[in-house]
């Protein structure tokens, strides 16, 4: 019966429902059932306003309100929303907390995993299991947005709501504080790079190292450094629309200061046309606040996040030579004292380089350099190339936190597996 089936599914509100009609069993709604989402009391009606019971028969109010549509009139302290969810798209109508002292509705909504489309009266609001399912299969199986949306309402059949892609940006900014501990409680937010994984199995003093250590040359960080054409993104035509909300937070450095470099050191072209990457040499995971756009093929002066040990690099030979002169005059650039940087070429490029370059810069002749080819990075740009294709014509700042994901994504995985 109607008040049992409003009563049972009162904790069930993305359970898809049938009503035989003496012919067949006819897809129904619980909103056409009377069905009403309460908010604030353990899904029950809220003491302090009493518009409704829990069956969803409305009090004296109803018969007080009109509606131009002619459709019948809801209580005013209840609103029709849009509810997205992993099963389909929804239509709900939620009675909010009214009690003294009760949160915005934005924050009654997010206190029972729903994320609202907006602060401010919100009309739209998806799940936190959907959103989740957003990122995974993007980070995993490369989804386009688009393609996600036509999965929901196929399984639906309704009209979907154009807003999962800033929706999106935002979830993914709020968990990576969230699983790096930021915003708890804490008035310190993230800085460069405090929002990235680096390699748990590099030396890093103090950490999974001692601070002190003899042997330099067995613990000497190794990276490998190299550029991705395919990645490439193109400018956008009103750039005071892009709006950054994890901006040098991750893997790719911070716009501004990497703008104010180019422009000491070559004229503004006008289109990136590829990403340069730092990656440890051994195990492949990518380093922290060293990812950068290529401007206008691979211009060595892009790549010089990096601090100090052996830099793998397939022109090494060339861009080793007025690394630490160009890194003295950069304002935005510096060394450790002492720092010693060996250069070397992976062994794949290496074969077309000169003779000379062989004895040189051969990873098979440096001390400390390990069993290592220098090309581990050729093996992570495979999955970043089925994204570039999406990101190609995305605003600069959701480009960056794509690749950000992607590369936090590929770390993690790395991480799990060394363990």
């Amino acid at each position: 019966c109607r008040h049992c089936l409003i009563k049972s599914h009162q904790s069930l509100p993305f359970h898809k429902i049938q009503l035989w009609n003496n012919v067949c069993f006819q897809d129904i709604t619980l909103v056409d059932q009377g069905f009403i989402w309460y908010l604030g009391h353990e899904e029950e009606p809220c003491p302090w306003y009493g518009a409704a019971n829990i069956y969803g028969h409305l009090d004296e109010r109803m018969e007080e309100a009109t509606d131009d549509t002619g459709a019948d009139p809801l209580a005013y302290n209840i609103t029709p929303m849009t509810v997205v969810h992993s099963s389909g798209v929804f239509t709900h109508n939620m009675s909010w907390c009214h009690c003294p002292g009760s949160d915005s509705q934005h924050l009654q909504l997010l206190r029972v995993g729903l994320f609202p489309a907006s602060s401010t009266q919100p009309r739209t609001f998806f799940t936190f299991e959907v959103l989740d399912h957003f990122l995974i299969d993007v980070s995993e199986y490369k989804t386009l947005a688009r393609s996600f949306f036509e999965k929901l309402t196929l399984l639906t059949n309704n009209a979907f709501p154009d807003t999962v892609p800033v929706i999106s940006c935002l979830w993914r900014d709020l968990k990576n504080q969230k699983w790096f501990g930021f915003w708890h409680d804490i008035d310190l937010g993230p800085g460069p790079g405090d929002l990235a994984i680096f390699c748990p199995s590099c030396p890093q003093p103090g950490i999974s190292m001692p601070l002190s250590w003899e042997e330099k040359w067995l613990v000497m960080k190794r990276f490998v450094v190299d550029g991705n054409f395919t990645a490439h993104h193109m400018n956008m035509r009103q750039p005071e629309l892009n709006i950054f909300l994890s901006d040098g937070l991750g893997y790719i450095v911070t716009e501004r200061e990497y703008q104010a470099h180019l422009a000491s050191a070559t004229e503004s072209k006008e289109m990136t046309t590829g990403v340069g990457a730092t990656a440890c040499a051994h195990h492949g995971c990518f380093v922290p606040y060293c990812v950068v756009d290529f401007q206008k093929g691979e211009w060595q002066h892009a790549a010089n996040g990096i601090n100090n040990s052996m830099v793998i690099y397939d022109v090494g030979c060339q861009w080793n030579l007025h690394f630490v002169e160009h890194v003295k005059n950069s304002s935005g650039l510096t060394l450790p004292d002492n720092t010693e940087i060996i250069a070397a070429v992976g062994k794949f490029h290496l074969s077309a380089h000169k003779l000379a370059c062989f004895a040189r810069y051969s990873l098979n002749f440096i001390i400390g350099a390990g069993q290592v080819d220098g090309e581990i990075l050729e093996t992570l740009w495979a999955p970043f190339n089925k994204i570039s294709p999406t990101a190609h014509f995305m605003s600069q700042a959701h480009h960056q936190e794509i690749l950000d994901d992607h590369m936090w994504n590929s770390n993690w995985k790395k991480l799990v597996g060394i363990s």
